[in-house]
């Protein structure tokens, strides 16, 4: 069948759902069921054999089969027992059908009839549909609005790849590429895996592997073996009590505290906590990874923006115009929800109920300034950045300058900000200590500060009603990335660092950081070794280190704070001495612009130099008083 056909369908079809059931087959048994209404057949952990319609298979080859209604629905040979969901729904299509199908009658035909999705992100069909399971069981009209949310994004996911497989003739290799390193890490999932040991495995480049990764699932290697072995590692706090540590260990990381604190970042629980809310069954046993990019099923920029969604206002791939309608049902579902004249903002610590759109919104993370900002908001005030400012973009300096100066973000100036009498304050968790004092000055809400800000930019989009501008600025720096990733094709490998000079040593920005991640993940540039699969978002190496860095490029940041040491350091030999200083290939850069002001004004301008030293034949190497 023709992929851009269903796309097309899909995105003008009216679906509503009927019922999701769990259900649970042991071994020996069978289970034989007419489909009362269309519905996705969704295989878990187990093996049995499964007919319908024509569609013959087994649940390991098959994870997701779509039952058309009145179809027998028989599964048999269950030697291992299955666990699976039925998600019922109802699809209506228009009536004219969409211009644009190819065949009308065959699309038709095929929208309704029996067919099976390939593996490929099995694990995460079945965490969705976990997911959808947990939300529709509450019976709630807001959570069986985010159901039928969580069923697009299911939706999208499944034709996505479906529309990948279709073009398998042309991408055979790459294929293989990533099915190879899918079956290796799931093998291999608990042995010190790196991007490059995995890449070398393959005998491909480290960037190769990246950009693979990055074109069909939306996000690196490293996270999809993080969510593999998340997986087992909630299977195995499920199965007995064993502890914490040994589960670490068995899943990968020998460290039980960087687990702990992985796991709880993803799940909203630590494991201890998981394993309590199990006991106590309060807790579907498929939590979900809430802010795990593997996990299309959480509101995350892997469904809200795509890598290559640039185009949502043009006519262009039946894709696009699917992830369009899908980017603007997430952003009004799965964020913010607007009912009986009120705004509900869901935020990590509850949710804020608000009567009406918020006219004086003050900010204690200056990163949310730049995002204000650039959908024509300026905030009423904001938290200053402890590093200076100056070179900042125009938009950006000019209007800072109009704001009430309210501390900084690890010291915010309470005082000063109740006599800013704001009807609204964004927060992050560095204001834990005092989210009291703050919610008896006005209305508050906690964002993660470390979330992508592409997706807090639509948050905002949606509260500020800008979700026009919001999805403008998103299409502006997509496509100016899009150009310079096209720009770097063909150009070698590069190994590039991202590094700031402080506190006597050298910072090191690891492939965790959110800034480095725009050169390794979206523009797919090789990190050094010493910058992966590090615990957290930047480690410390002493002056010595660097020849071991073996970098091609470097990103040094710069500010007031650590202009004297920068200097001294390039006067060592240790630093002449590096092949990236030697060939002139090092670039000073603002601080503040690269790390702080996180939001379209600062990236695009980050965007620009980035462009400038990977594209120019040569960039010489800055003058620190330049930076």
């Amino acid at each position: 069948m023709s992929i851009r056909d269903q796309i097309l369908l899909w995105s003008y079809a009216s679906v509503d759902i009927v019922d999701i059931r769990r259900g649970d087959l042991q071994p020996g048994e069978e289970f034989d069921y007419c489909a009362p209404a269309e519905l996705f057949l969704v295989s878990g952990s187990g093996m049995a054999r499964i007919e319908t319609g024509g569609v013959i298979c087994s649940a390991e080859e098959a994870p997701v089969v779509h039952v058309e209604k009145g179809t027998r629905l028989y599964i048999s040979q269950a030697s291992n027992g299955l666990e699976f969901f039925l998600i019922l729904f109802k699809a209506s299509l228009p009536h004219p059908l969409p211009g644009g199908l190819t065949e009308p009658q065959t699309a038709v035909q095929h929208f309704r009839t029996c067919y099976a999705v390939p593996p490929g992100a099995a694990a995460v069909y079945r965490s969705m549909s976990s997911d959808m399971d947990r939300l529709w069981q509450q019976e709630e009209p807001l959570t069986r609005l985010e159901t039928k949310q969580r069923l697009y994004a299911f939706v999208h996911l499944l034709l996505t790849e479906l529309e990948r497989l279709e073009g398998a003739e042309e991408k055979t290799e790459e294929q293989d590429m990533i099915a190879a390193a899918l079956r290796h890490m799931e093998a291999c999932y608990s042995e010190p895996l790196t991007l490059s040991s995995l890449a070398e495995r393959l005998r491909i480049s480290p960037r190769q592997l990246q950009r693979g990764f990055k074109a069909r699932f939306g996000h690196s290697p490293m996270e999809h073996l993080i969510g593999i072995r998340l997986e087992h590692a909630k299977r195995l706090l499920e199965q007995g009590n064993r502890p914490v540590a040994q589960i670490a260990e068995e899943v990968g990381y020998p460290d039980s505290y960087y687990f702990s604190r992985l796991f709880k970042k993803k799940t909203g629980l630590s494991p201890r906590g998981y394993k309590q809310m199990l006991t106590a069954g309060n807790l579907s046993s498929e939590v979900k990874c809430t802010n795990c990019r593997i996990s299309p099923s959480a509101v995350s920029q892997t469904v809200i923006v795509p890598a290559r969604f640039d185009s949502y206002h043009q006519r262009g791939r039946a894709t696009q115009s699917f992830r369009a309608l899908l980017s603007l049902t997430l952003m009004c579902t799965g964020g913010l929800a607007h009912a009986d004249g009120k705004i509900r903002i869901p935020h990590m610590r509850g949710t804020l109920e608000l009567e009406r759109e918020p006219q004086r919104i003050a900010v204690l993370d200056y990163q949310y300034a730049d995002q204000l900002l650039s959908l024509g908001i300026c905030p009423a005030g904001s938290v200053t950045c402890s590093v200076e400012t100056d070179g900042l973009p125009v938009t950006l300096m000019e209007s800072i300058g109009s704001m009430a100066r309210l501390g900084t973000k690890e010291q915010p100036d309470l005082q000063a900000l109740a006599e800013l009498r704001p009807d609204l304050v964004v927060c992050t968790s560095f204001q834990e200590q005092c989210y009291g004092e703050l919610l008896a000055i006005a209305p508050t809400v906690m964002f993660d500060r470390y979330e992508d800000w592409r997706l807090t930019l639509l948050r905002f989009g949606e509260l500020v009603d800008r979700k026009q501008q919001a999805l403008e600025a998103l299409d502006t720096f997509n496509a100016k990335l899009d150009r310079l990733r096209r720009g770097l094709e063909g150009g070698g490998e590069q190994t590039v660092a991202l590094i700031r000079p402080r506190d006597g040593s050298i910072r090191l920005h690891t492939d965790r950081h959110r800034t480095a991640r725009l050169l390794y993940e979206d523009l797919g540039l090789a990190p050094p070794p010493l910058a992966v699969k590090q615990p957290g978002t930047s480690s410390l190496i002493p002056l010595e280190a660097l020849l071991e860095l073996q970098a091609d490029r470097l990103f040094v940041l710069t500010d007031n704070k650590n202009r004297e040491q920068t200097r001294l350091y390039q006067q060592s030999p240790l630093w002449r001495s590096m092949s990236a200083v030697r060939s002139g290939r090092v670039r000073h850069c603002h601080t503040a612009l690269w790390t702080g002001y996180y939001g379209p004004l600062a990236m695009n301008r980050v965007i620009d130099e980035i462009a400038e030293t990977l594209l120019s034949p040569f960039t010489s190497n800055f003058h620190i008083q330049n930076s």
